[in-house]
């Protein structure tokens, strides 16, 4: 453990980086979403402090496809190094519009005049319990916390080593007195400029139990004084510092470390679901190239039968494309699926704007429009259901394309006639009824309209 104290002055260039890396075309990915300046060590503490990061998506910049952060990380521009990089815990980030995180950051900005009420009811348990305790918590001091005590009490010391240094307090420390008053001192460090600095929510438990001693976390951890929003941390950090006894609170400290270690456990699947997410988009995204390449070389052959007779490689090739397309229509089923289990809020419809409805009204009548009698028309995407009882040359069929139920492929089944409305349904709605008018041979549109006299104009020209 280092001594940071004569580096509070001492500045620094800091900015703060998202990193991760690309699902799609696996390119490592950074974006700097903060800049601290050069400050003083001592100064950039408190900005720390006081400044609360936003995780976003960045950015591939090889493909441009849209991926979450795997880390944040402090950077030293004037050194050019990283300070620190943290993986971020995405089931146990904090949300901003979560009023119990609000009241939890309230509290870490009263941290001081919260410790400062039980400060000596505090320093009475810590000391005695480390009297109880004396051989094993004076092992857990580091030399300048010890050799801080001794210059506060006015002891002379030459020894130079931990090891030395810690054998002088166990032999010159002795009374009940001196003992409560070198435990203070060598833990003034550690109480003031560590834990009440940082705050608990910044508080790494496992990183100061390596550092500080698993008693000294302990005690700390079950008597540090914290406010009524944070006490559920206490909760969390008894399962990683308890040792299971055989006392009467054994079952008590056992059933605690086991959902805590059920909860650490949720979270980390939270994380990995999180880039599984972000991997399940990317190979959709991927799939819908491919559609879109497959439809395409579907169209040219499709096309060619206004040129010449098709042979029987060219019926063939057809055969194979439809097939290969409504293997990848099936994966995108499957992916679709997935994404909306680990994410089911998340609607892959596209927000379309609203459009004007009287849109250059007219009537559909006349000659015009007699191609379309007797024909069914299925307009999918959006609700138009209102609009199709009125009376026009065709019957009308509609469907919204939110989802592929019964409804939808009836729909497809009876209608002569496709016509999607692009800006209402998502991408996989869209493939679908591409497969379905492919395999059927029946004529597809696509149109930004909404109005359906409009739509039947279009259809018509």
């Amino acid at each position: 453990m280092t001594d940071i104290r004569p580096f509070l002055n001492m500045e620094l260039h800091v900015t703060v980086w998202l990193k991760g890396r690309c699902k799609n075309c696996n390119t490592t990915i950074k974006r700097k979403i903060f800049d601290y300046g050069t400050l003083p060590y001592k100064v950039l503490e408190e900005k720390l402090d006081e400044t609360q990061h936003t995780i976003e998506k960045i950015n591939c910049p090889k493909c441009s496809m849209e991926n979450s952060p795997e880390s944040i990380i402090y950077f030293d521009e004037d050194r050019t190094m990283t300070i620190v990089e943290q993986k971020i815990d995405y089931g146990n980030l904090m949300f901003t519009d979560d009023p119990h995180s609000e009241s939890m950051k309230e509290e870490h900005k009263q941290r001081f005049e919260i410790f400062k009420e039980k400060e000596t009811e505090f320093w009475e348990q810590y000391t005695d319990y480390a009297i109880l305790n004396w051989r094993d918590m004076i092992n857990e001091l580091q030399d300048f916390e010890i050799k801080d005590a001794f210059t506060k009490m006015n002891i002379e010391t030459h020894a130079n080593t931990i090891s030395k240094l810690r054998k002088e307090v166990l032999n010159r420390i002795n009374t009940i007195e001196e003992k409560q008053l070198f435990w203070k001192q060598a833990n003034d460090y550690f109480i003031y400029h560590h834990l009440l600095e940082i705050g608990a929510m910044g508080w790494d438990v496992a990183k100061d139990i390596q550092y500080y001693g698993k008693k000294r976390m302990r005690f700390i951890i079950l008597h540090f004084p914290l406010g009524e929003e944070t006490e559920q941390l206490r909760t969390e950090w008894i399962g990683s510092v308890i040792q299971k006894n055989r006392e009467d609170n054994a079952f008590l400290f056992r059933r605690i470390s086991m959902l805590t270690s059920e909860l650490n456990r949720l979270r980390s699947k939270i994380t990995d679901y999180v880039h599984q997410i972000d991997k399940l988009k990317a190979e959709k995204t991927k799939l819908e190239n491919k559609l879109h390449q497959a439809y395409e070389s579907i169209n040219r052959f499709e096309n060619k039968k206004f040129v010449y007779n098709r042979d029987i490689a060219d019926i063939e090739k057809i055969h194979e494309l439809k097939s290969f397309v409504n293997d990848l229509v099936q994966e995108l089923k499957e992916k679709e699926r997935i994404i909306h289990k680990l994410n089911p809020d998340e609607t892959s419809t596209e927000n379309a704007p609203v459009l004007d409805e009287n849109e250059n009204k007219e009537e559909v009548t006349g000659d015009k429009f007699s191609m379309l009698k007797g024909k069914t028309v299925a307009i999918i995407g959006g609700r138009r259901q209102e609009q199709a009882q009125k009376e026009y040359v065709c019957q009308i069929l509609t469907h919204p394309g939110e989802s592929l139920d019964q409804d939808f492929y009836q729909t497809l089944k009876k209608a002569d006639i496709l016509v999607l409305l692009t800006q209402f349904i998502p991408h996989l709605t869209m493939w679908e009824a591409k497969a379905y008018a492919i395999e059927n041979d029946k004529p597809i549109y696509y149109t930004k309209r909404i109005n359906i006299q409009k739509i039947l104009s279009d259809i018509v020209e």
